[in-house]
């Protein structure tokens, strides 16, 4: 059975209905690409980058010029051992003991104390494969190491995690507990 055709006077309601559905639809879709599109005012107005990580990260925690010349001179005494800081941020120029983990090329990992300027030591002759800042106060340092399991590949320890607490206490750098052995940090 054929149905007859939809008078004309029924159909031009539903058209303009869909005209003005598709016109909503679209000038959605301009509203929110405005909103979206830094406007070219906003992007004359970001300076390009021109400090470096570790002067920017300073610029944000304010801190003065003897504290970014102190971290500075801490960043230089990490490359003269033939490593790289991981995260100045783990920086606290208000604490008496301060810490910057290292890394050389080949991915170890090692903790560098200091005391005001001065480097006071290491937290272990051997570098770890895998070793954090977990806390930091006035005069102790907390790192977590990451432990290699029994099937862990060489760049990639995922055993436990241990916790040593450092402190500075008349004069010296002592761990509160003891290090995890270097067959476990290291492949």
């Amino acid at each position: 059975m054929r149905y007859p055709p939809a008078p004309r006077r029924r159909r031009w309601p539903s058209r303009i209905l869909g005209v003005l559905a598709t016109a909503v639809l679209l000038g959605t879709g301009v509203v929110i690409a405005q909103m979206v599109i830094p406007k070219p005012e906003e992007q004359a107005a970001t300076p390009p980058p021109t400090a470096s990580p570790v002067e920017e990260n300073a610029a944000k925690l304010g801190m003065t010029p003897a504290q970014k010349a102190a971290r500075r001179a801490a960043v230089t005494t990490l490359d003269e051992q033939g490593f790289r800081p991981v995260k100045v941020a783990d920086w606290h120029p208000e604490h008496t003991l301060r810490v910057l983990i290292g890394r050389d090329e080949s991915g170890a990992e090692r903790a560098f104390f200091f005391v005001k300027r001065r480097f006071v030591g290491n937290d272990d002759a051997t570098a770890s494969a895998s070793v954090r800042v977990s806390a930091a106060r006035e005069n102790g340092v907390t790192l977590t190491y990451r432990l290699f399991g029994a099937t862990d590949q060489a760049c990639c320890p995922k055993g436990e995690r241990v916790k040593v607490t450092f402190r500075w206490k008349d004069g010296t750098l002592a761990p509160a507990g003891e290090v995890p052995p270097a067959f476990e940090r290291v492949r």
